[in-house]
């Protein structure tokens, strides 16, 4: 359990704290949680961590206020709080094997030189980036790589500036999208499909609860999406031995994550699989000039090889029933391949009212992180009403979550030539999308960490490791945020 909070008033002090409480639970205990009060700053206490690590050979992970280390049968994270640091130590189980890392392909060395940088400049909620990291990262915003120019949109919200990549500005909804309008006009009501309410049933359509044509515009700046896909490209260089030639990619939606795969691994074959009647055309779209075949089929019923060394899905796993889902990524990966999985997972929950709390939570963290720095007076009108109703904390109760979607939902016309940030809020409105589906368990249908590596043990998965790569509630790893799994299929497909 916390206690009160501990003075430290040096770098070595505070090192000692972290070590000892990496070594209660190496050797047994199950946990261990300090607060620390400490005036020193956190790039020195960070620099510090970093140093124990290496000394130690502790694999350390920095993310902007924060970090984590992971040792044989412990972990520990290390948390920037208002004038302490919260440092949460975990008895893990054995740690993974992981090959000597692969070296980034050689058509991808400055995509993975700029994705390492970048993600490195993270800060925290109130840093301020150096004077030439901000001009990377603004230069980094037109890159043609989508994972640089989205990381870059990432780093430059964190630090205050509510930035939008080029490629989403540049990126028309294509042309079979239902968006368009003029402003003053009524505009489009959806994206694409018919909106259905919640009946007490599941909706097995993605595109019935979700605006697909805005997904496909402006996802590129939800909180972290960069960010899931270096770490899961991490987890690919470090538990494969050898580069992958053929990738299967499950869920692609309009092909976001699956263009920023293709960028980090040139040199593989990916097939995409996306059941979605609305997100294909996108999808094909998106993968064109891409070593990228996409199929409209869902894992289920998908009926290509059962050998890929390597599986992945990115946002999708919350979408279908966990269990099939992770079954059909064992049946198409090879005897001894990887499966990685990233996606947003809620706190553990025991009852509905806690985990629609959760779900809530959750999704409102993210939208007020998108529209932190997003200043009314610079948006169009709409976008200015918009964004009222979206931060009224009055609007956030259960009962008041449906009037604020049907209203927010009105009117999303394009501002084409607009220079503001207004696609942040309209990412904002697919976030409440995503949330009031999620509270009806309808279309989404967010598990918890715990019990995502449970189902997998269940389907024969072997577990390899995790990692919290962006928080929304709490401070465990294991709490809420978006996730990325490693999963090892160990032996004879089913």
């Amino acid at each position: 359990m916390q206690g009160p909070s501990l003075a430290v008033d040096s770098p070595e002090r505070f090192e000692d704290m972290v070590a000892k409480a990496v070594q209660e639970c190496q050797n047994g205990l199950p946990d261990r949680v300090l607060r620390l009060a400490t005036a020193l700053s956190w790039p020195v206490l960070r620099d510090r961590i970093a140093d124990y690590a290496r000394r130690t050979d502790a694999l350390c992970t920095v993310r902007g206020d924060g970090l984590e280390l992971r040792v044989p049968r412990a972990a520990v994270t290390v948390e920037r709080r208002e004038a302490a640091v919260l440092v949460s130590c975990r008895r893990t189980a054995p740690t993974p094997q992981r090959f000597a890392e692969l070296p980034a392909p050689d058509d991808a060395v400055e995509v993975w030189q700029l994705a390492e940088l970048l993600t490195g400049l993270l800060p925290g909620a109130g840093d301020v980036l150096a004077r030439e990291e901000e001009a990377l990262a603004t230069d980094a915003l037109k890159h043609a790589s989508w994972l640089v120019a989205t990381l870059a949109c990432d780093v430059l919200n964190r630090a205050g500036t509510p930035a939008v990549p080029q490629f989403v500005r540049d990126h028309g909804p294509g042309p079979d999208s239902a968006l368009g309008g003029e402003p003053g006009g009524p505009g489009p009501d959806r994206g694409h499909g018919d909106f259905t309410e919640a009946d007490g049933t599941f909706t097995e359509v993605w595109e019935a609860r979700i605006s697909v044509d805005e997904y496909a515009l402006f996802e590129a700046v939800h909180p972290a999406y960069a960010v899931q896909m270096v770490e899961l490209g991490r987890m690919v260089r470090a538990h494969c031995p050898a580069p992958p030639d053929r990738v299967l990619d499950v869920g692609s939606g309009p092909g976001l994550p699956t263009v920023m795969l293709a960028e980090m691994f040139p040199d593989a074959r990916i097939d995409a699989v996306e059941p979605s009647r609305a997100a294909f055309p996108h999808l094909l779209r998106n993968v064109a000039g891409h070593a990228i075949t996409a199929y409209n089929a869902g894992i289920t019923d998908f009926t290509g090889r059962r050998d890929y060394p390597v599986s992945v899905s990115v946002g999708a796993s919350h979408h279908l029933d966990t269990r099939l889902f992770l079954r059909g990524l064992r049946r198409h990966t090879a005897p001894g391949g990887l499966i990685v999985v990233a996606d947003e997972m809620i706190a553990p929950f025991a009852s509905v009212p806690e985990r629609t709390r959760g779900i809530i939570d959750h999704h409102f963290v993210y939208i007020d992180q998108a529209l932190a720095h997003v200043r009314e007076d610079d948006l169009p009108p709409a976008e200015r009403r918009r964004l009222r109703a979206l931060l009224d904390p009055g609007r956030r109760t259960p009962e008041g979550l449906r009037s604020l979607l049907a209203e927010t939902r009105q009117n999303r016309f394009l501002h084409a030539g607009d220079d503001s940030p207004w696609q942040r809020v309209r990412f904002c409105v697919l976030e409440l999308e995503a949330l009031v589906a999620g509270v009806d368990y309808d279309v989404e249908r967010k598990t918890y960490v715990e019990n995502f590596r449970a189902l997998a043990e269940d389907e024969g998965l072997v577990f390899l490791e995790h990692r919290r790569v962006h928080a929304t509630v709490g401070a465990r790893d294991l709490d809420a945020g978006t996730h990325v799994v490693a999963l090892r299929n160990p032996g004879r497909c089913l």
